[in-house]
């Protein structure tokens, strides 16, 4: 895996998006300890699926309520967003809704087209409530349904504050050089990644410790085993 890969990972998530002395506390609120308290992004669930029409994907976990890349780690809030990708120009302008069908429950709603990239989407309330995930139905009522299984690229996997312990390990030389005042003025990025946004292409762990869109350490890692595919430091 080449260092290429990894400034790609780096360009698509700034577009799209016992060694800390300061972070040894827990926070209470959140449960969170150590550098857990630095992430401001993390992946605990990677649905993905795809026919003929569309690409698919689930992705749950939690985030800064509002995304600033300046190295601290604002309100969290859970995520759980559905994202429908047209795989030919003529499904483009349809407008579409969905149907997220779990074990015990479904969810539905309508999906909005975003603003950038030719891509609909929806933030879906509550998916806890309908257990595992097991397909979605695309509709554009009148005109087709499309129905896709979904595969959590997640199971398993290591959890995030499994890969953070190993990314910890990882960088320890450089977070010791950096947080030897006491601090460690940088947000961490955990997310389950794959580049060519293919769902039979392997996944990844990303794990970035983000000081400015120019300035951060980042880490490509085997999401079973934590092995280091890629690093920039």
């Amino acid at each position: 895996m080449k260092k290429s890969f990894i400034v790609t990972i780096v360009f698509l998530l700034i577009m799209g998006i016992s060694l800390f002395t300061a972070c040894n506390g827990s926070d209470k609120k959140s449960g969170k300890t150590g550098l857990e308290k630095r992430v401001s992004t993390y992946h605990n669930a990677v649905y993905v699926g795809a026919n003929e029409n569309f690409n698919v994907s689930f992705v749950t976990g939690e985030a800064e309520k509002i995304i600033v890349i300046d190295g601290e780690v604002g309100e969290m809030t859970p995520f759980a967003t559905l994202t429908v990708t047209p795989l030919s120009s003529s499904l483009f302008n349809n407008t579409y809704t969905y149907l997220l069908q779990g074990e015990t429950g479904e969810r539905s709603g309508n999906l909005a087209k975003d603003v950038i990239g030719a891509s609909f989407s929806a933030e879906v309330a509550d998916t806890k409530a309908i257990g595992k995930i097991v397909s979605v139905k695309v509709i554009a009522e009148g005109i087709m349904e499309s129905e896709i299984s979904l595969t959590n690229k997640a199971e398993g996997a290591l959890s995030w504050r499994e890969i953070l312990s190993v990314a910890e390990r990882e960088l320890a030389e450089v977070i010791r050089a950096e947080s030897d005042t006491g601090n460690l003025n940088r947000e961490i990025y955990i997310k389950l990644v794959n580049a060519l946004a293919d769902a039979d292409q392997p996944y990844y762990y990303y794990v970035s410790f983000i000081k400015s869109s120019s300035d951060y350490w980042a880490l490509l890692l085997d999401p079973v085993t934590g092995e280091v595919i890629s690093k920039k430091i």
